[in-house]
């Protein structure tokens, strides 16, 4: 009786596999051109110039500094999506850290959208700081921008970060990460998608503060995390959706299957102890 219920859940199943083959090939075609190669020793372009969330024409160099690193995150304020929760994220670690932007390191925000201005960075700036509630925060944290969109990728290419800007959507693509650089313009850690750790976040700014170098990622989804498009974002709760009706369906199936025959073996022995005791009348 239960086979004829096998039709189905194969169809269920197959159907579940092409929308996952689907918004995979989806997801590769949204991404192209959005990586992070990690480039630890590496140094930044000093001179490459911005303005400041104060409206001051500045330098990377400026905010170099022997033994005081810089914590460089690379987003816009319009981000809809990843950078508010990568700046929320920061925001959160910092309030909790034992080291304070402004004194033993200096914390840089740099937008990828060249329409941005300063006016903008202020006011993202002071949403942000208000999360942090430390006072040298705000001479610690900068938040620059750039109408020459050269400087940005001039920047993002030395950190082996690639970005593009999608026309359809109006929306930059960019995978979440940050990167520490010592007082010496050398990149030193690279920090994975999101949830930083105080402790963590600390130890890893003391160690560039003392000229080590951090460990490269082995693992090749290490920046895992992505800003795209909602409408990519729906095809894959589709696609988890239909795999996990899939997946229940069989295991609904393959759970009743096994469960009705061996209920039908055991009662085998109680219908042959029946049968035995039943003895045929004699003529």
């Amino acid at each position: 009786m239960y086979l004829k219920f096998i039709p189905s859940i194969l169809v269920v199943s197959l159907f579940a596999a092409c929308c996952c083959a689907q918004s995979r090939a989806q997801l590769e075609y949204e991404l192209r051109g959005v990586d992070v190669v990690e480039r630890i020793g590496d140094r930044i372009p000093t001179g490459l110039s911005f303005t400041d969330d104060d409206n001051r024409h500045v330098t990377l160099g400026q905010y170099l500094k022997p033994g005081r690193p810089l914590l460089i995150s690379l987003n816009y304020s319009n981000c809809p999506r990843l950078c508010s929760y990568q700046l929320n994220d920061l925001s959160r670690a910092l309030s909790q850290m034992e080291w304070t932007p402004g004194n033993e390191f200096v914390a840089l925000t740099i937008s990828i959208d060249p329409t941005e201005d300063y006016k903008q960075a202020k006011q993202t700036k002071l949403r942000y700081l208000g999360q942090v509630g430390k006072a040298e925060a705000d001479h610690g944290w900068h938040f620059l921008t750039s109408g020459d969109e050269s400087q940005v990728l001039a920047l993002a290419k030395a950190l082996g970060y690639s970005y593009r800007f999608d026309g359809e959507s109006g929306e930059y693509r960019h995978k979440a990460a940050m990167f520490i650089v010592n007082g010496d313009g050398v990149i030193s850690h690279y920090l994975r998608n999101l949830a930083y750790d105080p402790k963590d976040l600390t130890a890893q700014l003391k160690a560039s503060a003392d000229g080590k170098m951090g460990q490269p990622s082995t693992d090749a989804s290490g920046f895992g995390l992505n800003c795209f498009a909602f409408e990519y974002t729906d095809n894959m709760s589709r696609a988890f959706n239909f795999m996990r009706i899939g997946g229940v369906g069989i295991l609904l199936f393959l759970f009743s299957f096994v469960g009705y025959w061996w209920f039908r073996e055991l009662r085998k022995p109680r219908e042959a102890k029946v049968d035995d005791s039943v003895q045929p009348e004699a003529t």
